[in-house]
C-alpha cells in the first residue's frame, strides 16, 4: 500500500458520529503547490485543534502557525517572524451530498480520509505578512548606489525629480 501524504488525515472515527471530535496536534509540510518567493523559510507549520464529526461530514477548527524567515521590504535582511491564523473548515463527501457541486474542491471527504493540503494553502498564504520590516523605522537601501541607510549615510544626491515627467515642467493650466 502506498504511504498517503502526510496532509492526509484519517477521521473513520467521526465519520456518521455528529458530535465526535478529536484533538489534532499536527506538524505539516508547506504544500507542494504553494508559491512563496519573498519567504527565505518555513518551519513546518503546525496545526492544533480539532476534527468534530458533523451531519455534513468533517469539521476541522483551530489554530495554524509557523515560524518564517522573509527579507525585510525596505532592506531585504532576514527578519524572522511567527505567522499565526485561525482556520475552520468543512469536509463532506461529494457522493452523499445533495448537490455535489456544493462541495468545495479541496474539501472533499473520501474513504474516510481528508487531504489538509487545500486548508494549509488557503489559510497559510493570506496570514503572510505583506511588506515585512526588521524595524519600523528601516531606512532602506539607496536607489542609487544600494548602500544599506541602516548602516551608513551614503553621499547619493536624491533626484526628486522623475525623470519620466520631464516632457510636463513647463505644462501651464489654467485656473478655470
Amino acid at each position: 500500500m502506498p504511504a498517503r501524504p502526510r496532509s492526509v488525515l484519517g477521521v473513520h472515527d467521526l465519520l456518521d458520529r455528529p458530535g465526535a471530535s478529536r484533538l489534532l496536534d499536527l506538524g505539516l509540510e508547506v504544500p507542494a503547490d504553494v508559491d512563496l518567493p519573498l519567504i527565505e523559510e518555513v518551519s513546518p507549520l503546525r496545526l492544533k485543534g480539532v476534527a468534530e464529526g458533523v451531519v455534513e461530514g468533517v469539521r476541522v477548527r483551530g489554530t495554524l502557525s509557523a515560524d518564517i524567515t522573509v527579507a525585510c521590504a525596505r532592506c531585504l535582511k532576514r527578519v524572522a517572524a511567527a505567522v499565526s491564523t485561525d482556520v475552520a473548515e468543512l469536509y463532506s463527501d461529494p457522493a452523499e451530498a445533495d448537490d455535489p457541486a456544493d462541495v468545495e474542491a479541496g474539501y472533499e471527504l473520501a474513504d474516510g480520509q481528508i487531504d489538509l493540503g487545500a486548508l494549509l494553502r488557503d489559510a497559510l498564504v493570506p496570514a503572510l505578512p505583506q511588506a515585512p520590516l526588521c524595524r519600523p523605522d528601516c531606512q532602506g537601501l539607496c536607489a542609487t548606489c544600494g548602500a544599506d541607510r541602516n548602516v551608513a549615510d551614503c553621499d547619493c544626491a536624491e533626484d526628486a525629480a522623475d525623470h519620466r515627467w520631464a516632457a510636463l515642467e513647463g505644462l501651464r493650466l489654467d485656473d478655470a
